[in-house]
């Protein structure tokens, strides 16, 4: 019996002291397990805020960083390249011409150097313009050699029409240096009321701004305007050309620029007063104001069109004969059912442009 009896009471004592270990050490475990984590996580209470001059040197760069590709937007559209020079053989590429004169025309609307229509339009009143013109011509010229020659007198009238933001360049009629000292002759009808800005573009591609109507004749259709240039050579004027002389005509039909078209003197003729608003067929819009004298206009089967309207009109010499105006067709047949039979393509004679300049004309 004494024997067992030391066994048994370390039993006793050995399995109750087993389970409280066993009880124990999982909470101790978690204890060591949450130790080091509270340890190494502050507070939140205890986190240190940036400085306000930190947040906003980091705001300002990110500010900086969103507006670093702007000024890729912004880049401005290469310069055309100039077209080729007019020479009669070259290749005439309209709408090279037309992009190389349009950033010419916008910078110089944009510094406000360029007058509207409307402001040109009302300077043109019945005055004569005051100039001396060059001395006439002896020397008879090839065809080829009176265009490569002449073109250089010659301008394009365009004008401006706003799309958006942006001015377009529009052709809207033709034009020709009667002096050295920049003055142009055209057609009265060019100048429109409107909005729009005026220029010339001489041959060399060069876009001027029209500075000013110096004066006009409106029964004859005529308008004296003028650049601020003096490079340009001045065309001389000759009047009494009789009809069945060879002339020929450069001009800007529908913008196909320095077109050159070639006939002869087919009638001169007086236009009687007119009742009621004159239309022609080069512009169906252009309600012209009535005639109340007859006038004086020949006729050329050199052919013309809308865009023509200041052209001028050579003969064999070199010297301006007359200036394209205007066409209008014989038509016969019903109002619905008409065909046109003949054009006649009417102009301003050499002779009436010199009555409406001042008597200080060189020119015979």
């Amino acid at each position: 019996m004494t024997c067992f009896r030391p066994r048994i009471f370390c039993n006793v004592l050995i399995l109750p002291a087993l389970v409280l270990l066993f009880i124990a050490l999982p909470n101790f475990t978690q204890a060591q397990e949450k130790q080091p984590a509270e340890a190494t996580c502050p507070p939140e209470k205890e986190q240190q805020k940036p400085e306000p001059s930190v947040v906003k040197a980091e705001k300002k760069q990110k500010e900086t960083s969103d507006s670093e590709p702007a000024p890729e937007k912004e880049k401005r559209k290469p310069t055309p390249p100039k077209p080729a020079p007019l020479n009669g053989i070259n290749y005439i590429f309209d709408t090279q011409i037309m992009l190389y004169a349009e950033p010419q025309m916008n910078k110089m609307i944009k510094a406000k150097q360029a007058l509207t229509c409307t402001e040109l339009e009302s300077q043109a009143t019945d005055k004569k313009c005051k100039t001396s013109l060059a001395k006439r011509s002896t020397k008879q010229q090839t065809k080829s050699i009176l265009y490569r020659e002449a073109s250089k007198s010659v301008v394009a009238i365009l004008i401006s029409r706003k799309h958006l933001d942006h001015w377009h360049v529009v052709p809207a009629a033709t034009g020709f240096f009667i002096s050295d000292d920049g003055i142009i002759a055209t057609n009265r009808h060019v100048f429109n009321k409107s909005d729009e800005f005026m220029f010339a573009m001489t041959s060399d591609y060069v876009v001027h701004p029209i500075q000013e109507v110096l004066g006009a004749n409106a029964a004859n259709d005529l308008a004296f305007c003028r650049i601020d240039s003096s490079e340009y050579k001045g065309l001389s004027l000759r009047r009494n050309v009789p009809v069945g002389d060879d002339i020929s005509l450069i001009s800007h039909p529908s913008g196909r620029f320095y077109t050159y078209s070639h006939g002869v003197i087919t009638r001169r003729y007086v236009r009687p007063p007119q009742r009621g608003p004159s239309k022609t067929e080069e512009n169906d819009a252009d309600q012209r104001a009535p005639v109340k004298v007859p006038t004086r206009w020949i006729t050329i089967s050199a052919e013309f069109g809308k865009g023509s309207s200041g052209g001028p009109v050579f003969d064999r010499l070199g010297n301006v004969v007359g200036m394209a105006t205007s066409t209008n067709s014989l038509r016969v047949g019903k109002k619905t059912d008409t065909v046109s039979q003949m054009v006649f393509r009417d102009c301003v004679p050499a002779g009436v442009m010199m009555e409406s300049l001042n008597p200080s004309s060189n020119s015979r």
